[in-house]
């Protein structure tokens, strides 16, 4: 992996960013002054890098619309749309802008759906205790559907620190531009869902699928014209994603599973980022937990990417000690 900072975990979301390029969710020049203005493991300058290139690209669609500049406004809003997402990533939890920058980075995809070529379906869809998950339904221009055949359909499963703004330039994109319907949605432990309603994650996420694709079944009864093929249901997805489009894929309905690097047992992945003997103690009672807590904690005062995992983790699962943290990770298992 080519290295900007020195800094695996700085690196890897920068490419992350990078990588959004060619389906239009980063300009290259924006990039390089952003990157230029970041100091390693200093989430502040991350931050204020990213927001500054985020509020720039959204008044030059602000003014493209105004000039009636459709494709440039499109172009801007989807950038956009993708910096105010970034700048928060390296933000405490507790961080008062992690939600506005959120909402601003929906707000400005919003604004770029009627600008986009094919049409895109804005979902509410109905989950539990009257909660909603946001959704989206891309559905694949005219002219890029298939000839004399119903539209296929492409669920995807997001990952563990993904949002569904960001997931349309990696398969709304490329899976519109190759005929398929895309849905897109975030679940408990994602998006807003979690940092606005702090709704953690559950293991067995095929109840979260089997809603969606309930919903799904409504829209394609509702919507005819929509000609889904809902004998052609694929699910894909990516890290934590591919662990949920596994479990997804027990629904009957799912036909096709794409999971890219899955793991069998999130407990077991935990583990192998953490000295063998010093787990296996702690495991089997040798270390206190009081002790153990410490001892992350510590290293997290030491070790931003640690810090930022465990923190990460602990939102997610709706736990308050890195002991729990990670003893709720045994129930998210394959097996």
């Amino acid at each position: 992996m080519f290295s900007f900072f020195g800094s695996r975990f700085y690196d890897f979301e920068l490419i992350r960013i990078l990588g959004n390029t060619p389906s239009g969710g980063c300009d290259v020049a924006e990039f390089l002054e952003a990157l230029g203005k970041i100091k390693r493991h200093d989430p502040e300058s991350w931050y204020c890098a990213w927001n500054e290139q985020g509020e720039r690209a959204e008044k030059i669609a602000q003014e493209a619309v105004r000039d009636g500049h459709t494709n440039s406004a499109r172009r801007a809003h989807l950038r956009a749309t993708n910096y105010f997402r970034a700048s928060t990533y390296m933000l405490p939890n507790s961080d008062t802008r992690i939600v506005l920058n959120s909402e601003r980075s929906i707000r400005n995809f919003r604004e770029a759906i009627p600008l986009m070529d094919g049409e895109t379906v804005v979902l509410d869809i109905p989950y539990e205790s009257g909660i909603v998950l946001p959704g989206y339904l891309y559905l694949p221009a005219p002219s890029k559907r298939l000839a004399g055949q119903k539209t296929p359909v492409l669920l995807n499963c997001g990952g563990a620190d993904s949002t569904q703004e960001e997931l349309y330039f990696l398969y709304g994109v490329a899976g519109t531009d190759l005929g398929y319907a895309v849905l897109t949605f975030e679940g408990p432990g994602q998006g807003l869902i979690l940092k606005k309603e702090k709704i953690p994650m559950r293991p067995d996420y095929e109840v979260v699928t089997s809603k969606v694709l309930d919903h799904l079944t409504g829209i394609a009864q509702a919507n005819p014209d929509y000609n889904l093929d809902l004998e052609k249901i694929a699910v894909a997805g990516a890290s934590m994603g591919a662990y949920y489009s596994l479990r997804a894929s027990t629904d009957r309905r799912i036909k096709a599973c794409v999971a890219v690097d899955p793991f069998y047992s999130l407990w077991s992945l935990a583990l192998t980022r953490m000295p063998s003997a010093y787990a296996n103690l702690w495991q089997s009672g040798w270390i206190p937990e009081s002790l153990f807590n410490w001892t992350v904690r510590l290293s997290m005062i030491f070790d931003f990417a640690n810090r930022w995992e465990f923190s990460l983790g602990s939102c997610m699962m709706g736990t308050s000690t890195p002991g729990d943290t990670l003893r709720r990770f045994q129930a998210f298992t394959l097996g």
